[in-house]
C-alpha cells in the first residue's frame, strides 16, 4: 500500500511541476494588456549568464507535499508524525532553494548614447543571450525592460 501511495504522490508532484512550464511561444503577463511600451535600439556592450531566485512559493509548496509524503513513509505512531512534520519542513526549505532560473545581465549602448544594464530571465519571452556587438531592440514598459529582440 505504501508503494502505491508513494507512486501516486510522485505522479501528482510531477503533474503540478509541469503545470508551470509553458510552450516556447511568447506568453505575456496580463498586466501588459493595453499598456504602452517604448522601444529603443542599440548595440550590446556586454552580456553574462546569471541566476535569479524567484519567490519560491510554488517550489516550496511542492517540496512540502513531497517531504510530507516521504516523511510519512517512516516510522509508526508518534515517530511517523514527527517524521512527516520534519519532511514537510525540510521539503519546504529545499523547494524554496530550488526556485532559481537562468537569466542574463545585459548592457546595451542605445543609439541615443545612453547605456543601460538590466537583468532578464531566459524564458519564452527572452530566449536568447545576445553576444557583444549584437544589434538589439529593447522594449520598456512602466520603466522596466520587458523584452529584447
Amino acid at each position: 500500500m505504501k508503494t502505491k501511495t508513494f507512486l501516486a504522490s510522485m505522479t501528482i508532484l510531477a503533474t503540478l511541476a509541469t503545470l508551470n512550464i509553458g510552450c516556447a511561444q511568447k506568453v505575456l503577463d496580463a498586466s501588459r494588456a493595453g499598456s504602452i511600451s517604448e522601444s529603443y535600439s542599440g548595440v550590446v556592450v556586454s552580456n553574462e549568464a546569471v541566476h535569479i531566485k524567484g519567490d519560491g512559493k510554488w517550489t516550496s509548496l511542492l517540496g512540502m507535499i513531497g517531504g510530507g509524503v516521504l516523511g510519512n513513509q517512516i516510522g509508526a505512531g508518534e515517530g511517523k508524525d514527527l517524521a512527516t512534520m520534519a519532511g514537510v519542513m525540510v521539503g519546504a526549505a529545499a523547494g524554496e532553494d530550488m526556485d532559481v532560473r537562468n537569466a542574463q545581465r545585459i548592457t546595451v549602448k542605445l543609439d541615443s548614447g545612453k547605456t543601460i544594464t538590466t537583468v532578464l530571465p531566459l524564458d519564452g519571452n527572452n530566449p536568447t543571450m545576445y553576444p557583444a556587438g549584437s544589434r538589439v531592440t529593447l522594449f520598456i514598459t512602466n520603466g522596466r525592460v520587458t523584452e529584447i529582440r
